[in-house]
C-alpha cells in the first residue's frame, strides 16, 4: 500500500500541484504545551535586540534539566524553521549553568513560535537550480570565550 506522504518524524508534508511545503505545526503546540507556554503572549522578534547574554554569575540557577529539553526540543525544529538557528545555538552556550535571564531568553523564542508556527519550508518543482554559497569568518569576536566564529548561507536558486 503507498499512499501519499503526510507526517514523517514530526514533520508534515504537503504536495501541491506547484511544490512540496514543509512545516512542523503541530510539533510546536505539543512542544507550547509541554513546556506549559501555549497561553502566553506571542512575541514578533526570535529575541531583543538589545540581549547581550552571558556568563551570569549573580542571578538565580534555574532547571539544567529543563532548560536542556527546551533547547533539544528547539534544535529539532529547525529542520523546517532554519530562522531559530542563531538564537538557539547562541542559548545552548548556556546549557551548563543556566540561569534567570537565560531561561527568559529562551522563553521569548518559543513565544516567538505562537505566531509563527505553520512558518515552514517551500520547494518548488523546478528543473533548474544553482546551489550559491556565503561564508564570513570573524577571528576572536567572540566576547565573551574569545573565540572564532564563521557562519555559511547557502541559497538554492531556481534559473
Amino acid at each position: 500500500m503507498v499512499t501519499e506522504l503526510k507526517l514523517f518524524l514530526g514533520l508534515q508534508i504537503k504536495e501541491t500541484r506547484n511544490g512540496i511545503y514543509v512545516n512542523q505545526t503541530k510539533h510546536v503546540n505539543e512542544l507550547l504545551k509541554k513546556f506549559k507556554l501555549k497561553d502566553a503572549k506571542e512575541m514578533r522578534t526570535r529575541m531583543y535586540p538589545t540581549t547581550c547574554l552571558g556568563l551570569d554569575e549573580e542571578s538565580n540557577k534555574v532547571d539544567n534539566s529543563q532548560y536542556k529539553a527546551m533547547i533539544g526540543s528547539l534544535l529539532y525544529l529547525t529542520t523546517s524553521k532554519p530562522n531559530i538557528l542563531f538564537t538557539i545555538r547562541l542559548y545552548a552556550r548556556f546549557q551548563q549553568d543556566p540561569r534567570e535571564a537565560h531561561f527568559t531568553a529562551v522563553k521569548i523564542l518559543f513565544k516567538y513560535l505562537i505566531g509563527t508556527s505553520n512558518f515552514g519550508l517551500y520547494f518548488k518543482h523546478n528543473k533548474e537550480f544553482r546551489l550559491i554559497s556565503y561564508y564570513d569568518a570573524n577571528y576572536v569576536g567572540d566576547k565573551l570565550e574569545r573565540r572564532s566564529t564563521s557562519g555559511s548561507c547557502h541559497l538554492l536558486v531556481e534559473t
